[in-house]
């Protein structure tokens, strides 16, 4: 088996023997002629060789229209031939031929095998949290060049939160703190740079909750209104989130002003299919000591902040919805509601806790699995899960460690279906010091796990794989470091 993460579906090989190639990429197709720069980048980097874009006798990008838009096939038993019907396939093929490659300034040399691949699952994502710990620009090019190289097709990027709004805002401007906010300019650079690289971006704003931000700088837009009713029920709940951190359901210009952002968002993201809204962990009790949420609970017929919560969520998804995107979600919202929430809502399963996998699953819901347990990287916990046990998970289990999680003493399991899309790897309030280490080791197991759902390794063979691919990406990041704008 030849070293090569994550494990093709299909290699053939041809004993220990390999070919020289001339150092240099071509093809004939006009579609793939951009992809060659894409390639010729990261080789650079990786064997600090320019790799020519017109000249034969290297590696040869064909145009196969029998593959799939994901699939790719290497065959090098006579030269260098790489076939595929869509960047997407090609991306993938040069991820495995930058771990295939051996060059050493005079040539490149390659083992003989064919390999025919495409992934299992469609959703294959990293998160990285870029609100609790500001990541200068660089830091975030690097995290799309992980995605490349271990065939992760989605980085979901979470750029607001309590702490900080990293994203420009044009309608909110005192949202944006100099030196902790990414330019229009920068942001423009990364949506060609991660579509070079087969890369989608998956931005992120919160709402209800998570929201400080919003209310400190615009509480007479987004903040509770609380009378000297809410006041005396806002004691007597003693609810240990503040106040500010939820957004006023209650209120009109509170919503247009969420609408606002997320045209924001959507202008400044214009290839991303997929806008995720928060959703999560909302101190929903507190809209009882709202005058503007009873009252508007009172005009809806909602009588339960449970069901407001559900109906809050609906209305942005929908709204996200009528500009063409896909909304996503964090599961939070609870069952009772949910009703009105387009079911071409795509929610990450994560808790456990407020909807379990099946009860989405039945509601009709495509979901994604972001198992707490292997699949978070938090830095305030002891317990830290590492490649081995990403390796013994698969994308149809949820487990946690949390005692307040239904997945906890037995852990979830659900038929395999279509509707589980794929899985997300999430790292959440560490900086880019504190999390590369972890991310580059278990990103790659869960990698391995999703694009071929059915485990083909043992941990032996694995660990084997993954140090020469190891070395291969930390060659290519060391080297890139400098590259942002």
């Amino acid at each position: 088996m030849i070293r090569l993460l994550p494990t093709p579906k299909s290699c053939q090989t041809f004993g220990d023997e390999h070919i020289s190639l001339a150092v240099a990429v071509c093809t004939d197709h006009k579609d793939f002629a951009p992809c060659q720069a894409t390639l010729a980048d990261f080789f650079a980097h990786a064997f600090e060789a320019a790799l020519a874009t017109d000249t034969a006798g290297g590696i040869e990008l064909r145009f196969d229209a029998a593959l799939a838009p994901d699939a790719y096939v290497i065959d090098t038993q006579n030269g260098c031939l790489v076939y595929a019907s869509a960047p997407e396939g090609l991306c993938y093929a040069f991820a495995s031929l930058l771990q295939l490659i051996e060059a050493d300034g005079r040539g490149i040399t390659v083992p003989k095998v064919r390999i025919e691949d495409r992934p299992d699952k469609p959703y294959r994502s990293l998160m990285v949290d870029l609100a609790r710990c500001w990541h200068p620009f660089w830091q975030v090019l690097r995290f799309v060049d992980v995605c490349f190289l271990y065939k992760i097709t989605y980085l979901h990027l979470h750029f607001a939160d309590d702490q900080r709004y990293t994203l420009p805002s044009a309608a909110f401007p005192k949202l944006n703190k100099a030196g902790e906010t990414y330019t229009a300019e920068q942001l423009a650079y990364l949506n060609d740079y991660a579509a070079a690289r087969g890369v989608r971006l998956v931005p992120e704003i919160e709402c209800p909750g998570h929201a400080a931000i919003l209310n400190e700088h615009y509480p007479e837009v987004f903040g509770i209104r609380q009378d000297s009713e809410g006041e005396a029920l806002y004691t007597e709940l003693g609810v240990r989130v503040d106040h500010r951190s939820l957004i006023n359901a209650g209120n009109e210009r509170a919503f247009e002003g969420v609408k606002t952002l997320f045209r924001e968002v959507c202008e400044l993201f214009p290839n991303s299919q997929y806008i995720h809204i928060g959703g999560d962990e909302a101190a929903i009790k507190l809209w009882n000591t709202c005058a503007d949420t009873r009252a508007y609970m009172k005009e809806k017929g909602i009588t339960d902040v449970y069901e407001l919560y559900s109906e809050y969520v609906g209305r942005v998804t929908d709204y996200i919805l009528s500009l063409g995107r896909t909304p996503m979600v964090w599961e939070g919202f609870p069952v009772l509601g949910s009703e009105r929430i387009d079911r071409r809502t795509v929610v990450i399963a994560w808790e456990s806790h407020y909807q379990l996998a099946p009860e989405l699953l039945k509601a009709g819901f495509q979901i994604i699995n972001a198992s707490w347990q292997p699949l978070y990287l938090v830095p305030s916990l002891t317990r830290r899960w590492d490649f081995r046990d990403i390796l013994a998970w698969d994308v149809y289990n949820w487990q946690h460690w949390w005692e307040h999680s239904a997945a906890t003493e037995h852990p979830i399991n659900v038929a395999p279906t279509e509707q589980v899309m794929g899985s997300i790897l999430c790292s959440w309030e560490m900086t880019y010091e504190q999390e590369m280490g972890r991310l580059m080791e278990n990103l790659m197991a869960m990698s391995e796990r999703v694009w071929t759902v059915e485990r083909r390794r043992s941990e032996a063979e694995y660990k084997a794989a993954f140090s020469h691919c190891y070395g291969v990406v930390s060659r290519i990041l060391m080297a890139g470091s400098g590259r942002a704008i």
